[in-house]
């Protein structure tokens, strides 16, 4: 019985290596699973070169490519993933629209979206985020065509923020950000202060409070505390004292071992992003010393000492769900 043959890549004239391009390919995905957008780029655009007709490349690209704010290049892709793999034709479709909206090609965005709910081709436990995505376009259109010369509305309300998903919750805060955080402080106070969504979001509802000169006190808690703050008074995460303090005395102690440090000032970051407006709740010092106890954990696998502050620096860090940016 004759062995079956892989296939061969060519590349020119030239024949790639067997085992390349799954090489390549299997590189790519771990890239896009560590959120490593640009490394993700980097390899696909070599597998573009051997392994054009790669079916798994569209989806990869207009992912990476979006995340790294290449919207022209990843609306290319996202076309090419809409007509190349069906089984997940309506999230190509909403990475679409969401770059669409991104490229201000709102009647496009219109367009596709009338066209799909008029055909009936929407599953009904998708229909809804459809009619959200929708709604928020027709916003940004509206503003749009009157050239900004219309104070808009607010975006969506609460009720209909929180029926979104975690990508277009993301979606709505980042247009926010670029135009109407002013006009939407409602909305954002009170994504700000309830509890059930992820810290992150909002953090980032509350950054924009800040930014806009919200005065009003909030009460926000995160990880069984709370503090009352006036957003507007607000440093911005990483830049209070307090971190500051950390940095400093990290950069002390670690200075002789660079990547250590590199490692556990981005893990003093993610938790003053996570935590946001909230501290570690200790002195500078101890913060400092339980990160210095978390590097030797990491790197030499010593023990983690078992107290509250180090499993809560445990548990920020190690939540990819919170990662940052």
């Amino acid at each position: 019985m004759k062995r079956k043959r892989k296939r061969l890549h060519k590349k020119g004239n030239m024949i790639v290596f067997p085992g390349t391009v799954e090489r390549l390919l299997d590189q790519a995905e771990d890239a896009m699973q560590a959120e490593e957008f640009e490394e993700a780029v980097r390899i696909s655009e070599q597998l573009l070169e051997i392994a054009p007709n790669l079916s798994e490349l569209p989806g990869i690209l207009a992912v990476a490519y979006y995340e790294t704010k290449a919207f022209e290049q990843a609306k290319t892709y996202a076309a090419q993933w809409l007509q190349s793999d069906m089984s997940e034709y309506f999230e190509a479709m909403e990475l679409y629209l969401a770059i669409c909206m991104q490229l201000q090609d709102y009647v496009e965005v219109e367009d596709t979206i009338g066209a799909l709910l008029d055909e009936g081709v929407i599953p009904s436990e998708l229909k809804q985020k459809f009619i959200y995505l929708r709604e928020l376009n027709g916003r940004l259109l509206s503003r749009f065509t009157d050239d900004f010369s219309m104070q808009p509305k607010e975006t969506v309300s609460f009720e209909s923020f929180l029926q979104m998903d975690g990508f277009q919750q993301q979606q709505m805060l980042a247009q926010l950000e670029n135009n109407g955080a002013e006009n939407s402080q409602s909305l954002l106070a009170e994504i700000a202060v309830h509890d059930e969504l992820p810290p992150v979001l909002r953090t980032v509802a509350l950054v924009l409070l800040r930014n806009t000169g919200y005065e009003n006190p909030l009460v926000i808690r995160k990880f069984g505390r709370g503090l009352s703050v006036i957003p507007s008074e607000l440093p911005l995460p990483g830049e209070d004292a307090v971190s500051k303090e950390i940095f400093a005395l990290l950069q002390d102690s670690l200075d002789k071992d660079p990547s250590r440090l590199s490692l556990i000032e981005e893990a003093v970051r993610k938790f003053a992003l996570v935590s946001y407006p909230l501290d570690w709740g200790v002195p500078a010092e101890a913060v400092a010393s339980a990160y210095e106890n978390y590097s030797a954990f990491l790197f030499e696998g010593t023990p983690l000492p078992q107290t509250a502050l180090h499993k809560l620096i445990f548990e920020v860090d190690q939540d990819s769900g919170e990662a940052v940016e």
